[in-house]
């Protein structure tokens, strides 16, 4: 024992986690959502809190799908609900409502004690939740939906892990992601060690299906020897707010069918929908097509964080399993029970998520309320998209396609080539740059496109409708404005610059001539 201390003394006591040491795959993984920007945004954030001075009054998250930290009011009833459940004495209380207390009454019979509700549940989430979930997706979509098919997670994203880890199972294994996609299946994928396969979505059709560059990613994907087991889809999508045509989701399933692939289907913003085109579940469309494409395999993934719920910090999520393998979902299950179970008060908030009040059901009072705050959310999400779409169109070298849905717009920005120039100099991608500048002369955050996959030559951001204000939404959509046509000066088009350049070589020449 004392030769061992010894020896550790005379190396110093070296660290045994160190950058050589740890996992090389969590390096690589990058998540574009909260990097260099937001990293950037802290600091800045820091520095006013200090009392130092910036060109602008205070910082305005546009970076994330994140409604209630910009102003979105909650539910009254799913609070009131929550508040009962993990409080029993409020169920007497005549400041909740009755319709509240009810529910919240359901819950306790749902657990063996009232105060169970912070005990640890089934791995797959409390029967009850799931129950009301299977109903959900049997009114939306017209098919049976199997409880035992239905698992609870802490948000869409933990469901996405547990089947990542289940589908990765070595280094030539690979799944297919919308470019560009969210950053998530990217850094899971590196995680994991396995390949993302890429099939761009078409810009020029509003970002939709291109099944020729699906047919070519995936043919250059097995040229290459990779074994392509999944397809994911992002419907809403993010980051580009499309909602994609029946036709496109029927050629997915008739694409995923034929070359024997799971369909990994995020419909996180199935309720987030401003244009005239339906949400469809890659469910009802699968079984709409019948036989062979009912047999496809399929996974679905929802969430308490989007739609109009928008409680992310409650991380409340579900999947559901469609045509899977009973072994596999048996592993799956072992896969949620090593986690032991998702946390209650997620789940209970998917339960509200799928089960409001209703006509018929609940009060008056409560359902007219409830109904109040929908067109309340829903209308400032939806008008703001409009002035989002409106406002980015009209600046010179910004275009953005129709805003159709989620919570995001993926303009197109028009970077000259000095500005691409400039960004490289620093170790930046040129729509880095454009973000990180603009966050330091406006206090807005963006996201770069680059974070989410791109066609080469393109640039884009993303940028959000969340700021609940419209006023103040309003305002910082003329900041962008203004900061991007000073950025267009700072970086020129090159014959500006050879002009300025030359411009610049007469006045010194001027100047000397003058001191002779």
């Amino acid at each position: 024992m004392g030769y061992m201390l010894s020896r550790r003394l005379l190396r110093g006591f070296s660290k045994v986690l160190t950058k050589d040491t740890m996992a090389q795959s969590v390096k690589d993984a990058e998540y574009a959502i909260r990097g260099a920007i937001s990293d950037l945004a802290d600091k800045l954030a820091g520095e006013m809190a200090k009392g130092a001075k910036k060109p602008f009054k205070k910082l305005l998250y546009c970076n994330i799908g994140n409604p209630l930290s910009l102003g979105q009011p909650a539910f009254t009833f799913e609070r009131e609900v929550l508040a009962c459940a993990l409080n029993p004495l409020l169920v007497n209380s005549p400041s909740v409502s009755v319709d509240a207390r009810e529910r919240a009454k359901m819950y306790f019979k749902g657990v063996e004690y009232k105060h169970a509700l912070g005990a640890y549940t089934a791995s797959p989430g409390l029967p009850f939740v799931r129950e009301s979930i299977k109903k959900y997706i049997e009114e939306r979509d017209g098919y049976p939906c199997d409880i035992g098919n239905l698992f609870l997670a802490n948000g869409a994203s933990d469901a996405v892990t547990t089947i990542f880890n289940i589908v990765f199972n070595g280094p030539k294994d690979a799944v297919m992601i919308p470019i560009p996609q969210y950053p998530l299946y990217t850094a899971l994928i590196t995680l994991l060690k396995g390949k993302a396969v890429p099939y761009y979505l078409d810009e020029s059709t509003n970002w939709g299906l291109d099944m020729d560059d699906v047919m070519a990613n995936y043919k250059k994907a097995k040229d290459e020897g990779l074994n392509v087991k999944a397809m994911v889809l992002i419907n809403p999508g993010n980051p580009t707010g499309q909602v994609m045509t029946e036709k496109n989701l029927q050629d997915m399933v008739k694409f995923a069918h034929e070359h024997n692939l799971v369909i990994c289907a995020d419909e996180v913003y199935q309720k987030n929908i401003y244009c005239d085109k339906p949400f469809i579940s890659m469910k009802k469309i699968m079984h709409d097509l019948g036989a062979p494409y009912n047999q496809t395999e399929l996974i679905s993934f929802h969430s308490t964080s989007k739609g109009l719920t928008g409680e992310c910090g409650l991380r409340g999520g579900y999947m559901e399993l469609e045509n899977i393998d009973p072994y596999v979902k048996s592993q799956i299950l072992k896969m949620r029970t090593i986690t032991l179970c998702p946390n209650t008060v997620g789940q209970l908030a998917c339960e509200l998520m799928v089960n409001p009040p209703k006509e018929g059901v609940n009060t008056p009072d409560v359902v007219s309320l409830f109904n109040a705050e929908v067109e309340n959310i829903f209308g400032g999400l939806k008008s703001r998209a409009k002035l989002l779409q409106t406002k980015l169109n009209s600046i010179p070298g910004i275009k953005a396609n129709e805003f159709e849905g989620a919570m995001y717009s993926f303009p197109k920005i028009e970077i000259n080539q000095s500005a691409v120039e400039a960004a490289k100099k620093k170790g930046l991608a040129p729509d880095t740059m454009f973000c990180l500048e603009c966050l330091e002369n406006t206090g807005i955050l963006l996201v770069a496109g680059s974070g989410f996959g791109q066609r080469a030559g393109t640039y884009h951001f993303r940028i959000t409708n969340l700021i609940y204000n419209i006023k103040e939404f309003d305002e910082a959509l003329e900041l962008l404005r203004n900061f991007a046509k000073k950025f267009n000066q700072k970086y020129p088009q090159s014959s500006q610059l050879q002009l300025q350049t030359f411009k610049k070589k007469k006045k010194k020449k001027k100047k000397k001539s003058t001191l002779r």
